[in-house]
């Protein structure tokens, strides 16, 4: 079937109409009969007989008027300008109905047994009425040979183009269709029995929206009749799919545009676009979007609730999506003998079938092949349990005498060990799992181990935090830890002794605190400016120098505290520096450079035990291993600063043994992005440097270049000639503060009353470089 010729759904009234005919015929009949009655008086009889005779010669005038348009325009055909024609065929036609006319006229004559011609009225008023018949028809015939003119034409121009197109509405692999206002197929393009493999014939022979997939079928009928019943029809798309003959489901993009007025299509265009893939990878996308979210809120209930209530949360979460009937985590006693459920949840279909909630102490002899393939790393799989190994039969009875059909099991694991399990079971019908699922549910799972190993971290964290808690009790500062409300967690006896408090601030705002110890502070507008910093950034690290009226000076260090990333509280340091700097005052003539060292060696402390202590509490939760080495080597390098607080000379030896440690708490928080290489010989290991100055350098490189996987930082410390020279790669940060060069200018006034020759730092080729003299052992 061709798009070019499809049956009208519409019949046209023209000029060879019999319908058109017998009606203008009745009409001038009815009007001649009435001028008739109104000039002469007849019987019944003769005026049906008149008004048969009337009808007779309309039609006749009619019929000869036609033929000799007809005749005209073949004969005139030769003429090149269609208005000559039109003119001359209304010529011919008018004459051929005046004579008509006349001789119809003398036809009434004889009729009415008059003479002809004669001065009769109705012969007057019969011919004059004919004659304004002839004009009117031959308007119509004007009118008719225009249109047929214009049909012509349009024939002529669809003959040309009409080949073209169809063989272009033919080839292409979009589906191109003519549908009814009922929505059954007029016309279909070739692409549709590749695409639905249905031949032609069967699909212009099917009911309205036979081929649309069931599920849709409604929803794509109540649309079309909207689209129908609008005013202005345009243009109207839609997405529905299909089912093919062999019962594969396609989607299809549809357009559909109203053709009710295009002549020979006189129906709705429909253009039907395969987009099978593109909606399937949609799908996936927004399938992992929604991965991603419900990924995201398990993450966050572990990191915002305790872990049994974020655990509840997840396993609600994680049945409704995977719609199974029950989910639970069972977890391994510490001796590896018993499984204890954590929790377990159940759908309200699931919760129909009878079974044990909640068990405790189940031997690992009961389900001793599942713990063997589950201890391997495996997950257990299976759509019914019957599909399970011959060996699995004693897992097998368990699961079916609490009512399972299908299991997923999935082991749960921390450092490589078995620590437990979590399973979805399907207690109504089988369940199929894809392998998207599947690594869903494991990414869910290693979310949950982690968070596990974090709970069970607890216990070594506490014990941590005791040991955090006696260094700052140790420590000559006073320590407030305030958390993300601003509320005070914690103050040490230092801080209250700092501050002579009668009240004691734990419980109390940041605020409130500060508001107590103001009216001891003669600078007050210090404390102002640093509340508009925290204002401004809760992230922001600043000192604060505050002068009481007893004369003691303050400096108040505050520091965001960090935890996994996160922010989760602010600690306020403070110290006594009043013999500071009265020492500074005193002695600035005498020895600037000492008060210097002096104020150096106690502003590292803080901030080296804060950056510390913040990779801790994140450490603890991983790895209580590796924390515990960290602890070590945090106690190691604290017990350092500590012994050569009082001392201007250390060994280099020592020194060194110092840099190890300090490099170690550095890797932990970089891994592999800090790469240090030592090469000094042993005869060097008894000359001295001023204590902190590698550790100070080191840092330095760190605060100033850009730290990665793909620019690693390097450091190389070695001997040249009798200087220590300590050498890193130079990548500056792009959106680094200004420096103010505060620890190189230390380490030179340190070194300006220890040796005579000074330090020297600077750039050389793509290394930053710094020498520092050594000095021969006293």
């Amino acid at each position: 079937m061709s798009l070019f010729n499809l049956k009208s759904s519409r019949s046209r009234t023209t000029m060879y109409s019999w319908k058109l005919q017998i009606a203008v015929a009745a009409g001038f009949g009815l009007i001649i009969l009435v001028n008739q009655v109104f000039f002469s008086v007849f019987k019944a009889l003769e005026l049906f007989q008149n008004f048969l005779a009337n009808v007779f010669i309309v039609l006749l005038i009619w019929k000869s008027a036609v033929w000799v348009s007809q005749l005209g325009e073949n004969f005139f055909n030769w003429l090149e300008k269609p208005l000559k024609r039109v003119f001359l065929s209304a010529v011919l036609g008018l004459i051929c109905s005046f004579l008509v006319v006349l001789i119809s006229a003398y036809f009434f004559q004889l009729l009415y047994q008059s003479s002809f011609p004669a001065n009769n009225e109705i012969f007057i008023n019969t011919l004059v009425s004919f004659l304004l018949f002839s004009v009117l028809f031959t308007g119509f015939n004007i009118i008719h040979f225009l249109e047929a003119l214009r049909e012509k034409q349009v024939k002529e121009t669809v003959e040309r183009l009409g080949n073209y197109f169809e063989q272009l509405i033919e080839n292409v692999e979009d589906i191109v269709q003519v549908w009814d206002t009922d929505g059954r197929i007029k016309y279909s393009s070739p692409s549709a029995e590749h695409q639905l493999e249905y031949a032609i014939p069967e699909l212009t022979e099917f009911p309205p929206f036979y081929w649309i997939l069931e599920e849709d079928k409604s929803k794509v009928k109540s649309r079309f009749k909207a689209f129908l019943e609008e005013e202005k029809n345009g243009v109207y798309f839609d997405q529905f799919r299909v089912k093919t003959k062999t019962g594969t489901v396609k989607m299809l993009e549809v357009k559909i545009s109203d053709g009710r007025k295009i002549p020979m299509i006189e129906g709705l265009i429909v253009t039907c676009r395969d987009i099978t893939e593109r909606h399937e990878t949609e799908q996936l996308i927004l399938r992992k979007k929604e991965l991603y979210e419900l990924t995201s809120s398990i993450s966050g209930s572990f990191l915002r609730m305790d872990f049994h209530s974020a655990l509840v949360e997840m396993l609600e979460k994680m049945g409704k999506f995977s719609s199974v009937d029950r989910v639970y985590v069972y977890q391994l006693n510490p001796e590896k003998n018993y499984w204890n459920c954590l929790h377990e949840w159940r759908s309200e279909k699931g919760d129909q079938i009878p079974s044990i909630y909640y068990q405790k102490g189940i031997p690992i002899d009961a389900l001793n092949w599942t713990f063997d393939q589950l201890s391997s790393d495996k997950i257990l799989n299976y759509k019914t349990l019957d599909k399970m190994p011959p060996e699995a039969e004693q897992c097998r009875k368990a699961f079916e005498a609490d009512g399972t059909v299908g299991i997923l099991l999935l082991p749960l694991r921390i450092n490589g060990e078995l620590v437990g399990m979590i399973g979805y079971d399907a207690l109504f019908e089988p369940k199929n799992w894809s392998e998207d699922d599947i690594r869903f549910l494991r990414l869910c799972s290693e979310i949950l181990t982690s968070s596990l190993a974090r709970s069970e971290a607890e216990a070594s964290t506490r014990a941590s935090l005791s040991f955090n808690q006696a260094i700052i009790d140790s420590s000559a500062e006073g320590f407030l830890l305030a958390n993300l409300e601003n509320r005070v967690v914690y103050a040490n006896e230092i801080f209250h002794t700092l501050w002579e408090l009668d009240q004691n601030p734990i419980g109390l705002s940041v605020q409130e605190v500060s508001n107590l110890v103001q009216p001891k502070i003669e600078n007050k507008e210090e404390i102002e400016s640093g509340f508009e910093i925290l204002r401004e950034n809760r992230q922001a690290i600043f000192t604060m120098t505050l002068n009481l009226h007893n004369g003691k000076v303050l400096e108040v260090y505050s520091a965001p505290q960090i935890q996994d990333g996160k922010l989760v509280g602010r600690i306020w340091s403070n110290r006594d520096i009043t013999d500071r700097i009265l020492s500074q005052r005193e002695e600035l003539e005498k020895g600037m450079a000492v008060a210097q060292f002096e104020s150096l060696k106690t502003q590292v402390n803080p901030h080296f035990l804060f950056n510390s202590l913040n990779v801790l509490s994140s450490l603890v939760h991983v790895d209580a291993d590796l924390s515990e080495k960290f602890i070590d080597q945090l106690a190691k390098s604290y017990r350092y600063l500590l012994e050569q607080k009082d001392n201007t000379l250390v060994p280099l030896e020592v020194e060194l043994d110092f840099v190890y440690s300090f490099v170690f708490l550095l890797k932990i928080r970089f891994e592999e992005k800090i790469q240090l290489e030592v090469d000094i010989p042993e005869r060097f290991h008894s000359m001295q440097i001023a204590p902190l100055t590698m550790q100070l350098l080191i840092e330095n490189a760190v605060k100033h270049n850009k730290i990665s996987e793909d620019q690693p930082l390097k450091i190389l410390i070695g001997i040249e000639g009798h200087y220590l020279v300590v050498k890193n790669s130079l990548q500056v940060r792009i959106n680094l503060a200004p420096s103010t060069g505060l620890g190189l200018k230390n380490i030179q006034k340190r070194y300006l009353i220890l040796s005579s020759d000074s330090p020297k730092f600077g750039q050389e080729g793509d290394l930053f470089v710094a020498r520092i003299p050594l000095i021969e052992e006293k």
